[in-house]
């Protein structure tokens, strides 16, 4: 007997018999419900994820004030080396950003200081500052800078923006 294009036999004993099996379309329905939790829990966590990373990126520009970070250049480091060669005491770098200034300085032998509003920066600047080994004399605090007295550092390092 010809079961007429291949049709499988259970769905000819559905359509025959007027009614659904458990059997055969409860897993499949249990399949796709379970791909669509897994998906919506992927697409979920990665927009927390990227939400987490971004908001202390993009919350400075809806500051009343954008102060952007803009990272030191090799040639800057050198110079601001240069000009700390013939002094001595601690040194304080505000708006540190990344730490470069403050790494540099501590390499150099100053207790380095370095104040930032950014979070994830101060963070990874201590990340880098213990990777480079001078965690101990380097130090950086997530802070604003007109909340924070200077009077007691010897060496001021600022990287200004003209919205400053």
């Amino acid at each position: 007997m010809a079961r007429g294009g291949g049709t499988s036999p259970e769905i000819l004993e559905e359509t025959q018999l007027g009614c659904v099996l458990p059997t055969s379309l409860g897993t499949n329905s249990l399949k796709k419900s379970s791909w669509g939790v897994l998906i919506t829990g992927i697409v979920g966590g990665t927009l927390v994820a990227v939400y987490a990373v971004a908001t202390p990126f993009l919350t400075p520009a809806l500051r009343k004030i954008c102060l952007p970070f803009v990272p030191a250049t090799t040639k800057q480091i050198a110079n601001v080396v240069k000009m700390l060669h013939c002094r001595r005491g601690s040194l304080v770098d505000i708006g540190s950003g990344d730490g470069r200034i403050v790494i540099a300085a501590a390499k150099e032998g100053f207790t380095a200081v370095g104040y930032e509003l950014n979070p994830w920066l101060v963070w990874y600047s201590r990340y880098r500052a213990w990777r480079e080994g001078v965690q101990d004399s380097a130090k950086f605090y997530i802070s604003d800078l007109w909340k924070v007295t200077f009077s007691q550092y010897s060496n001021v390092v600022i990287f200004g923006v003209p919205q400053m």
